[in-house]
């Protein structure tokens, strides 16, 4: 078991109570609606391995810390988080950060830490390749922003 960061299909989107929250939310700062994800996209997944502490201070030192609260990523550009009155798995409330700030925020941390180019894809692909833990989480996080511009659907924990 553990926890994992996943991408969530249309299906899951259309059922659930995120996405007409967040396009009330998404309205009051007068940006457009999200459609949602595309009926066909490829899989992310990632389990997390524990102790994100290390990587916490590299990101406070980078005052990019806001995406570590949430617990949805979307592929739509605002700034901060947006809480949505939904449950979640680890959580009473949804907190939603935009994966578009989230790419910008990981790529000086990227840089700082000489992440390497060429790291494989796909689900489970990180989890079983890095062994250090910072290097890990960047990657990690540089690739489940660079999954949700690239295919349009959001990422989520289970």
């Amino acid at each position: 078991m553990g926890m994992y960061l996943v991408s969530v299909g249309i299906e899951d989107w259309t059922l659930g109570e995120c996405g007409p929250l967040l396009d009330e939310a998404l309205a009051t700062r007068n940006l457009p609606p999200y459609p949602g994800p595309p009926a066909t996209a490829a899989d992310f997944e990632e389990k997390l391995v524990p102790s994100m502490d290390d990587f916490a201070e590299l990101c406070a030192r980078h005052d990019a810390t806001d995406f570590l609260d949430a617990s949805l990523i979307v592929p739509v550009d605002f700034t901060g988080l947006i809480e949505l009155p939904v449950e979640n798995t680890y959580d009473d409330v949804t907190k939603v950060f935009s994966a578009h700030r989230l790419h910008a925020a990981i790529a000086p941390i990227a840089a700082e830490i000489r992440l390497p180019a060429g790291l494989p894809t796909g689900p489970m692909a990180l989890t079983g390749a890095i062994d250090d833990r910072i290097t890990f989480y960047v990657a990690l996080f540089q690739q489940a922003a660079a999954h949700s511009l690239r295919h349009g659907c959001p990422l989520t924990y289970v």
